[in-house]
């Protein structure tokens, strides 16, 4: 029967008289008929259900499928005119395909369960378990303690079995996942989908006039429909939130578990105030101590005069060449510095062959020097210059040199995997000039060896007065700032009017030396120090540098691995190369800080940025509670790294002694790592109570450098009476 058919029949059974009711004289009982009535409708259903089997029921439904082409016949779709209009259409869509809604239940119930292969696995299971009953009564029924056991109680056995599992894997998420996305598809589909035959039902439903009895029987029904919807929505709406609940629960138990075991191992990570000011205590003794002598075998901190005893006036002016060296490649730099400080940069980064880091030290400073001269080639810089001129070149060394005087520094030792031979011991300015010399043509002369702290320091206070200190927070760590001659007993240089401070570069990464911080050192940081390849040197720096940060995160990985807390079976108590194990887990090195900072700041509902990590450094399928853990791990190590850094510049601002005073500050964990910047930051402001502020040196190696020659240049050329404003007492 087509749907217009069916309309025109439904308009004129509302129109046909209402059927007579036979009326019950007052006080007659009417218990016979209720009885009479019920046993009638029993009689009914009862013939029904026995007429009605699942073949009749499918091909009821398959005959009332809509073809999917109307289904999804876009140009059907038009928002419906007004809420009456729309109320309507809601009621003869969801009418008219309720089996297509149902098949879209079906594929949306589908899809939910296939990506979630846990649920799926679960599902399986019971099935399985099912057809395995289904089996097993159909050979012999199942019989315990001489009663048999009914195949249905074995199903709901089954079930009962499998609803735990259900609710561990989040059904009760997915049970709501299927309610909402289904509604959701329904409700726009039945709501814009329009036909000529929906349009035609509301004309008559409109024209019609039922009678009382027929609206009173659709109040009825539709009351009774609804409440069948809202009980059923109620249960299913309690079932879900019991499940999510369960499964959060369980998730939050398993989670705070696996918390408790990761905290015993980062509580020695976890350092107190009171460690901090025993940390602040013993560098400050130290500091005091090399102040005194030279004596570096017996002394922890070097404390090298760099013999740079002014910051920049703003007088300053001038051409300056820059070498900066201090890793696998170098940086040839020209800067030229106008009036009041301002100044123009230009750069050129060149690499450093592997066998020059190892090979003698007059080739590595000969491949220096030809460097400069290209560098000076390509950018014309000697055109307008006189046959006479010299390009006055500081060079930022960033390696341990005792200075004697501005130009003159002998190296202590190679450090970040330098091993030239035949220059520790000797003057580097010194070579670096013989390079320079033997070529031909090549106009340079070295003014000034400049520390990559004091380089810092300096081109911050071109722009901030009160700026008397400079620290490197990158792949190493160190300080420097003014100290006044009077607390330098070591010093044997000029001391008269002008030469009342002078710059300290203390060296602050050898801290720990002989064993002042041994009472915060962990199991993982020995070990770290003892594979290094400097073991039982640069022991501060091995706590908080940028170089060494991923490789601690990467041994408290490894040492939770082998408790099996993290990736349970990849790893056994004896590592071994396996094809199932990540091979860069246990290689030294593989894990970087910028690994570390990343994971910190996963702010991710998944953490899946830290899955993203893992899984490009080779560990694959990583799960919610590994990532959580190792997120933790690197939150704990990066924060002790900032708190030891915060009272290290601790110590300087109150050695400086001023009322206010700025620190300038470069490396990378400072320029790029925002959380261990914001923890140095917020734990310096307990450790300290002076007013101070921390500024990012821009340049410093190369603007910085520039400005201690051309402040020499200008104290050369017109000698100062020294101005006490800003002198740390």
């Amino acid at each position: 029967m087509s749907d217009m058919s069916a309309t025109k029949q439904l308009a004129g059974d509302m129109n046909s008289p209402a059927p007579q009711h036979s009326e019950v004289p007052l006080g007659t009982s009417t218990d016979n008929n209720v009885s009479s009535t019920n046993n009638n409708m029993s009689t009914w259903a009862m013939s029904n259900l026995q007429k009605l089997n699942v073949t009749e029921l499918y091909t009821q439904q398959r005959q009332s499928l809509r073809p999917w082409l109307d289904f999804f016949n876009t140009n059907q779709f038009k928002p419906p005119a007004n809420i009456k209009a729309g109320a309507r259409r809601l009621v003869f869509n969801v009418e008219h395909f309720q089996t297509n809604y149902f098949i879209v239940i079906i594929i949306l119930s589908i899809y939910c369960i296939i990506t979630t292969p846990a649920l799926l696995f679960i599902l399986l299971a019971m099935g399985a378990g099912c057809y395995l009953v289904s089996l097993k009564n159909h050979e012999s029924p199942l019989t315990i303690m001489n009663h048999q056991i009914a195949i249905s109680q074995q199903y709901l056995a089954v079930f009962c079995l499998c609803v735990p599992l259900l609710l561990m894997v989040g059904a009760g998420s997915a049970i709501f996942w299927i309610l909402g996305a289904s509604v959701f598809v329904i409700f726009l589909h039945a709501l814009f989908h329009q036909t000529p035959n929906q349009e035609a039902f509301g004309v008559q439903m409109e024209e019609m006039a039922p009678s009382s009895d027929y609206i009173l029987e659709f109040k009825i029904d539709v009351f009774k429909t609804l409440k069948i919807v809202g009980i059923t929505t109620g249960v299913l709406t309690a079932i879900g939130l019991g499940a999510y609940y369960i499964h959060r629960r369980t998730q939050s138990s398993k989670r705070v578990i696996l918390r408790d075991e990761v905290r015993n191992i980062l509580r020695p990570f976890q350092l107190t105030e009171e460690q901090l000011r025993r940390v602040m205590a013993n560098l400050n003794t130290e500091m005091t101590n090399g102040l005194k002598s030279d004596d570096t075998e017996n002394l922890d901190l070097a404390m090298f005069p760099t013999y740079v005893h002014h910051g920049p006036s703003g007088q300053e002016s001038g051409e300056y060449l820059v070498v900066d060296l201090g890793g696998s490649n170098f940086r040839v730099s020209h800067v030229s510095i106008e009036g009041r400080n301002r100044m123009r940069l230009n750069n050129k980064i060149f690499l450093i062959p592997h066998s020059l880091l190892l090979g003698e030290g007059e080739k590595l400073f000969d491949y220096i020097a030809e460097c400069l001269q290209r560098f000076i080639d390509d950018n014309k810089l000697s055109l307008l210059k006189s046959a006479n001129y010299k390009f006055d070149l500081a060079f930022t060394f960033s390696f341990p040199c005792k200075q004697t005087s501005l130009r003159e520094a002998t190296l202590v030792s190679w450090t970040k995997g330098f091993s030239c031979t035949s220059v520790v011991g000797n003057d580097v300015v010194l070579m670096l000039q013989q390079a320079i010399d033997r070529r031909k043509g090549l106009k340079i002369q070295v003014v000034a060896l400049v520390n990559d702290t004091v380089g810092t320091l300096m081109a911050c206070s071109s722009i901030y007065r009160d700026c008397k200190a400079g620290v490197i927070l990158g792949t190493g760590t160190n300080a420097c700032y003014f100290e006044n001659l009077d607390n330098v007993p070591k010093w044997t240089g000029v001391r008269d009017n002008i030469h009342k401070q002078v710059i300290i570069n203390t060296e602050w990464g050898a801290l720990g030396r002989h064993g002042c911080l041994d009472f915060i050192r962990t199991d993982i940081d020995r070990e770290l120090d003892e594979s290094s390849l400097t073991p039982h040197q640069q022991v501060f720096e091995k706590m908080i540098s940028a170089l060494y940060l991923g490789e601690i995160v990467r041994l408290i990985i490894v040492d939770l691995v082998q408790r099996s807390i993290l990736f349970p079976g990849r790893m056994q108590k004896s590592p071994s190369i396996r094809p199932d194990y990540n091979i860069f887990l246990i290689l030294r090195g593989s894990f970087y800080a910028k690994h570390v900072a990343d994971i910190e700041n996963d702010t991710t509902e998944d953490l899946s940025i830290t899955t993203t990590i893992l899984t490009s450094i080779g560990i694959h399928d990583p799960s919610y509670d590994d990532c959580y853990i190792i997120r933790e791990v690197c939150k704990t190590v990066s924060l002790r790294a900032a708190k030891l850094a915060a009272a290290a510049v601790a110590v300087l601002i109150n050695r400086l002694n001023m009322s206010s005073v700025t620190v300038a500050i470069d490396g990378t964990l400072f320029r790029h790592h925002q959380q261990f910047k914001h923890n140095l930051t917020r734990t310096l402001g307990r450790l300290v109570p002076r007013t101070h502020r921390l500024v990012l040196s821009e340049d410093g190696s190369s603007k910085g450098s520039a400005l201690v020659a051309a402040v020499d240049r200008r104290l050369k050329t017109a000698p100062m009476t020294y101005d006490k404003t800003n002198l740390p007492s």
